[in-house]
């Protein structure tokens, strides 16, 4: 299904669509002035998030508006359906059968250009067609590799500083060296941070895509979201209408700001309350056991039951935090997603740092902490990549096969499968938690999130970390293009301005980075755990503070 350009236009007035103009504003949509209007980087009016927009609600949009039910008939199946009055076109024809699912189809043309140019282009490391990318697949996606691609680039110089430390031995210096290290790699992480915002703000001027922090066009509330604006005044009565004295406004919209702040406050408690007493126990736990357990057979047991438990545990997590996003208002899709993602992220930084943590300070095992930043680093990710381009394609030849046997058992003569049915074959790019929230971007944001993490918070313990992340990184690049071109549907585009609650996250990471690499710092002086504070020890606690002013610093210096 498509539609002309004058119609989607149409639509897109009737949607009150803003878009900026060639004199820098952005105003509501006319299709009488469209001259009037910025085109795209490819020249089209309209970028894929919009046209997918205006489809959505061309299509959405059908309703009966007579007064009295409509009989529709299916000739295929030769039958009557009853179509109701005020009720949508196509949730009939899916209650029905007749449609299976709306989704958007790949454009085979731009496809294989972007395979060729992009997924299979090995060579190029870390180049990529971002403006591509963003016409085919919209503004999110886009910036997802654009922020992968700038920061796989930024991992070359501390990857050669990692080589150069790692490989030249100091002596009694090596402590001092690795001080010298760790700031180096604490002023990379903000310089970076502080860059990509800039990066962030040139894409965002040449996509011409407005400033985060506006509602979504076009988006609609959730049902929770439509009983608490129902609820701001008694009868329903809109704020700010002439029939509502000025006090009750006031008194009506402070309430209201009081209930979502104590739903917030709410939801942030069971969190933070479900990670420390249940998780952070738990993980601690699993982690002294297969410290102290001495017999090989008995530690995969441990670790095989530690897999089935988290994984269980991660999935009610997930659940809950999706159940506690929808009890809240939030002005648009993106704002709520960004929600999840607080309350999710909490499950998995307990689940991937506690055990690292325990090891490096608790034990002060420097060797078995390397040994687990390579497992994690090397065979984690790599299976992670496999996983990842493999799965997909083993259920969808699994859902093939399974079609055309029942076309098979049907006596069908059409054998085929079409291009469309094979596209509907194929998985969705969902989530692994919340997938009514949030998309396929998620794991890969979180995946990034977990590697920055261990890259910056134990630098001064094995400083070729960089590297590996930096190989990875490469091969991710090529591999989640794969994946998003070839293996899965094409995605529903979001309009969204940049990487959202990540950023914060990687802000947190970085702070966190600084108190970790000192306190590795002061492992690696005081061997004999006495904890004196003496010259040493004092200059690391000066090193942290002097950290943490160059990271606030620097965010406040360097202009975005």
């Amino acid at each position: 299904v498509t539609a002309p350009i004058e119609v989607l236009g149409r639509t897109a007035e009737e949607l009150q669509l803003k878009k900026n103009t060639h004199i820098g504003m952005d105003i509501q949509f006319d299709w009488e002035r469209r001259d009037a209007f910025v085109q795209q980087p490819n020249g089209s009016l309209f970028s894929w998030s919009e046209r997918y927009q205006c489809l959505a609600h061309l299509i959405f949009g059908v309703v009966n508006e007579s007064s009295v039910p409509v009989k529709l008939t299916i000739v295929e199946e030769f039958r009557d359906i009853e179509w109701k009055d005020k009720e949508p076109l196509i949730e009939r024809l899916k209650a029905e059968g007749f449609v299976k699912e709306v989704f958007p189809l790949h454009d085979e043309k731009q496809r294989c250009e972007l395979l060729h140019n992009w997924a299979y282009n090995w060579m190029g490391l870390t180049s990529q067609p971002i403006d591509a990318i963003y016409s085919y697949f919209g503004a999110k996606v886009a910036t997802y590799f654009a922020f992968l691609g700038m920061y796989t680039k930024w991992l070359l110089f501390p990857s050669v500083l990692g080589i150069f430390f790692h490989s030249v031995n100091f002596g009694s210096w090596q402590v001092a060296v690795l001080s010298i290290f760790s700031m180096i790699v604490v002023s990379w992480s903000v310089l970076f941070l502080q860059f990509w915002r800039r990066k962030n703000a040139a894409l965002l001027l040449r996509w011409n895509v407005s400033r985060p922090g506006n509602v979504e066009p076009g988006s609609r509330p959730t049902e929770s979201e439509q009983r608490a604006l129902n609820q701001l005044t008694p009868g329903g009565v809109i704020i700010g209408s002439n029939n509502m004295p000025l006090n009750e406004q006031r008194t009506a919209l402070d309430r209201h700001e009081w209930r979502e702040n104590l739903k917030s406050l709410r939801n942030n408690v069971i969190v933070i309350s479900g990670i420390l007493c249940l998780q952070l126990p738990f993980e601690l736990t699993y982690t002294h056991l297969n410290h102290i357990i001495e017999s090989q057979i008995w530690k995969y047991v441990l670790t095989a039951l530690y897999l089935l438990i988290i994984q269980y545990y991660t999935k009610f997590g997930g659940n809950l935090a999706e159940r506690l996003v929808k009890t809240q208002h939030y002005d648009s899709r993106e704002a709520r997603a960004d929600g999840l993602v607080y309350k999710v992220f909490g499950l998995y930084f307990m689940q991937n740092y506690i055990g690292l943590f325990y090891h490096a300070l608790f034990h002060r095992d420097i060797e078995l902490l390397r040994t687990f930043l390579i497992q994690r680093l090397i065979v984690s990710q790599v299976l992670n990549n496999v996983l990842e381009n493999l799965g997909p394609y083993v259920k969808y030849r699994y859902t093939k096969y399974f079609a055309i046997k029942r076309k098979h058992k049907k006596g069908s003569l059409h054998q085929h499968t079409s291009r469309i049915e094979k596209e509907y074959m194929k998985p969705s790019y969902t989530a692994s938690v919340g997938e009514g929230v949030e998309d396929g971007l998620f794991d890969d944001f979180l995946e990034l999130a977990l590697q920055y993490g261990m890259v910056t918070m134990f630098a001064c313990a094995f400083p070729l970390v960089f590297l590996f992340a930096a190989v990875n990184n490469l091969t991710e690049i090529r591999t989640d293009s794969l994946k998003l071109l070839a293996m899965l549907r094409r995605p529903i585009p979001r309009a969204a301005s940049s990487i959202g609650a990540w950023l914060n996250i990687f802000e947190f990471l970085g702070v966190i980075a600084i108190c970790s690499n000192c306190a590795l710092l002061v492992c690696l002086h005081d061997r004999d755990g006495k904890w004196e504070i003496e010259p040493g020890l004092a200059t690391f606690v000066f090193i942290e503070h002097v950290l943490l002013l160059m990271k606030f610093g620097f965010s406040f210096l360097v202009p975005e």
